[in-house]
């Protein structure tokens, strides 16, 4: 049995897959019971033809203008054939949608920031909180975009914002201020559906830092989901505006024209950082090192203690980017110390890498990412019903 993936929110995708069984007497498989002599994947599992793909292409447009990216394709298409004795004996195809056909979008450019807003009009009737999902360090909108299309057809209407990398925003992550971001949250609270509904954030990676501080910084977040984050400020850039070759750390984000107080690197950490990029080695024990330094530690560290509503981490002990799994347990103590009056929960994944995504894509790229593609597939999909179950309940009021 074969499975071929193409197609993806924004971007281009080519991924295969295959698994051979012994059918029984008369001719049946069973993926949830059965497991494969043979495959990308080796234990019974129904989806497992899905996230053991090898992707033999990715590609996402790149565009510096917000019109000119595409929301497409809306679906993907995945091909399955049944061979026998090496012939091809069946033959089907199976449509995944990323975006519901209810879902719409608005692109938003004139109020200061740069965003693509995705709705139902249904959801902008209902009481379920709207959502703002941040990119990683990848910058631009592909990620969150692919989130938000996910949580709208789910029915939460989410604002996808770039906050640099994109249009006239800047080509690196350099004392970005979080006045920037607060503009995308007075957009919201002047829309007509708001009705002082809750905002909630999502990030991941680099996003989730983000997530984490604007959470500790406006009351108008009432729920933070930091996937993969950090518990403090970290170093954005090392190089100022005007000397791009010269060694001088910059903080990530700035407030009220002050940069937030950060972990540096070194400039010899700076380099090995760079290069264990380029050779596609892990970098978290770079980030780590921060550890060693307390006083650094607790000028940088995110006040999660003052975010006004609940928050969902999730971490994993893999992470070749930064030691997120420790990162998340200094949150926890952090929140525990000061008696944080909003619920928490901190998922904690083995052997799992830095990528946590939604289920069943591949998950096989392990380069600079870590796990296992098994583990991540399982973190991927267990993180997503938590994420849902975190969203209901914030509906609700109950988390």
């Amino acid at each position: 049995m074969r499975a071929q993936d193409s197609g993806m929110l924004g971007g281009e995708l080519e991924g295969n897959s295959y698994a051979i069984f012994v059918a029984d007497r008369v001719g049946n498989v069973d993926l949830s019971t059965q497991a494969p002599i043979e495959g990308t994947y080796s234990d019974p599992d129904q989806m497992g033809l899905f996230w053991s793909m090898t992707v033999s292409k990715l590609r996402f447009h790149l565009s510096n203008r917000l019109e000119q990216l595409p929301c497409s394709p809306r679906s993907s298409v995945v091909t399955f054939t049944a061979e026998v004795a090496g012939e091809v004996v069946a033959r089907a195809e199976l449509t995944r949608l990323f975006l519901t056909s209810e879902v719409q979008t608005k692109d938003v450019l004139e109020y200061g920031f740069v965003g693509r807003f995705f709705y139902t009009r249904q959801s902008l009737s209902s009481d379920s909180p709207i959502i703002i999902a941040l990119s990683g360090s990848e910058g631009g909108l592909h990620t969150p975009s692919q989130f938000a299309a996910l949580f709208a057809s789910h029915g939460y209407p989410t604002l996808a914002l770039a906050y640099f990398n994109l249009e006239h925003l800047p080509p690196e992550i350099r004392n970005i201020p979080l006045e920037y971001c607060q503009k995308a949250i007075e957009w919201i609270k002047g829309q007509p559906f708001f009705r002082s509904r809750k905002i909630a954030v999502f990030g991941r990676s680099k996003g989730a830092e983000l997530a984490l501080v604007l959470g500790a910084t406006f009351l108008d977040i009432g729920g933070v989901i930091a996937s993969s984050p950090t518990s403090t400020v970290c170093i954005g850039s090392w190089s100022s505006e005007d000397a791009p070759d010269v060694y001088c750390p910059q903080s990530s984000w700035s407030y009220q024209g002050k940069p937030l107080p950060f972990i540096p690197l070194t400039e010899e950490q700076c380099l090995a950082f760079q290069k264990n990029l380029i050779e596609g080695k892990r970098v978290d024990s770079i980030h780590g090192a921060c550890f060693s330094n307390q006083d650094m530690l607790e000028q940088a560290t995110i006040p999660v203690e003052k975010i006004q509503g609940p928050l969902l981490l999730i971490s994993s002990d893999d992470d070749h980017w930064w030691p997120s799994s420790l990162h998340c347990k200094r949150m926890v103590q952090r929140l525990t110390e000061h008696d944080f009056s909003h619920s928490y929960l901190h998922l904690d994944y083995q052997n799992v890498g830095h990528g946590i995504r939604f289920p069943y894509i591949p998950t096989t790229n392990l380069r600079l990412n870590g796990g296992t593609a098994k583990n991540n597939a399982f973190a991927a999909k267990d993180s997503w019903h938590h994420i849902l179950a975190f969203l209901k309940q914030l509906s609700y009021g109950t988390v």
